[in-house]
């Protein structure tokens, strides 16, 4: 009887790690599914970047290093588009006046994970393009949280 109820509580284990993945769950670093444990938005944003580079790698692209001046720039688009979801700033002057290192810009709302952010952006034609520009070497990026609203944020350089 013991040996039916672990293999039981094995396969419900297993069918929730796989359900939650299927919808978008978190894989920490280990690459599995931390049940039940919403990543951080740090942890977000290391996947977000990682993502970046795997899909650079798979076109032969070297990958972008995390820039300091890129990254706080992010913030404050993050901060910029919770209050006017837009590449305008809410002063009404261009995105590209956030930062002078700053070259391209993503912006997302609403993707409840890094997965699907990056499904979105690379099926945008634009959006893909910037993830893939041959002449980028760096990114700063930005995941925010308002009420149950993720806001997301890259900038190429």
């Amino acid at each position: 009887m013991k040996r039916w109820l672990s293999i039981a509580l094995a396969l419900c284990l297993a069918l929730g790690a796989v359900n939650a993945s299927a919808q978008g769950g978190y894989a920490g670093r280990s690459g599995r599914y931390v049940f039940g444990q919403e990543p951080s938005l740090a942890q977000m944003e290391a996947e977000l970047i990682r993502q970046v580079n795997q899909e650079r790698a798979k076109y032969g692209l070297g990958a972008l290093s995390q820039s300091s001046a890129l990254s706080q720039a992010a913030q404050t688009r993050g901060q910029e588009i919770r209050q006017s979801f837009s590449h305008t700033r809410p002063d009404g002057s261009s995105w590209r006046t956030v930062s002078t290192a700053a070259r391209g810009e993503n912006i997302a709302r609403g993707q409840q994970s890094v997965d699907k952010v990056m499904a979105a952006w690379m099926t945008s034609q634009g959006h893909r393009a910037n993830i893939l520009r041959s002449s980028y070497r760096s990114i700063g990026v930005s995941v925010q949280r308002e009420g149950n609203v993720l806001y997301w944020v890259q900038l190429f350089g």
